[in-house]
């Protein structure tokens, strides 16, 4: 009982989600920031990929990580590199969005670690849904949405 008492207290503190969103348009990055918050979601946004990698060295919490492909002096695939090789890091679900279409980036940042590509423009309907599937599957992959006790 005390156990599922804990695990209800760590739901009911954990509804919002967060998410760090780095693009290296600012314009692109405000308006992901504004779409997040639309749906709930605590939203910290760079346009600039070092101060973004450099954020995540901290202990920030953060549920999902949203990023671009080009930045002045880091490109996308180096960001989710940077962010797979942190212990801390490793299960957070990472979405690029990119409006490069070639078959070579979308292969290089799935193999770096991202969980998912999308091309732009896109809908940000998509957006949405593809990180929160992608929150998803980590919570079910981790058992941190198995909550059943007996």
């Amino acid at each position: 009982m005390k156990f599922a008492l804990a695990v209800q207290a760590r739901a009911a503190i954990h509804t919002v989600k967060s998410i760090l969103i780095a693009d290296g348009d600012e314009r692109v990055a405000q308006m992901f920031a504004e779409v997040f918050a639309s749906h709930a979601w605590h939203v910290i946004r760079y346009s600039d990929g070092r101060l973004a990698g450099d954020h995540l060295r901290g202990s920030a919490h953060y549920d999902a990580v949203l990023v671009g492909y080009r930045f002045e002096g880091v490109d996308g695939v180096d960001l989710i590199k940077q962010i797979r090789a942190l212990d801390h890091r490793r299960d957070v679900p990472i979405v690029m969005v990119t409006g490069i279409v070639e078959v070579s980036v979308m292969a290089a940042a799935l193999t770096a670690g991202a969980d998912d590509v999308l091309h732009k423009p896109t809908d940000v309907a998509i957006v949405v849904a593809t990180v929160n599937n992608c929150v998803g599957r980590r919570g079910e992959a981790s058992g941190h949405l198995m909550l059943t006790t007996r």
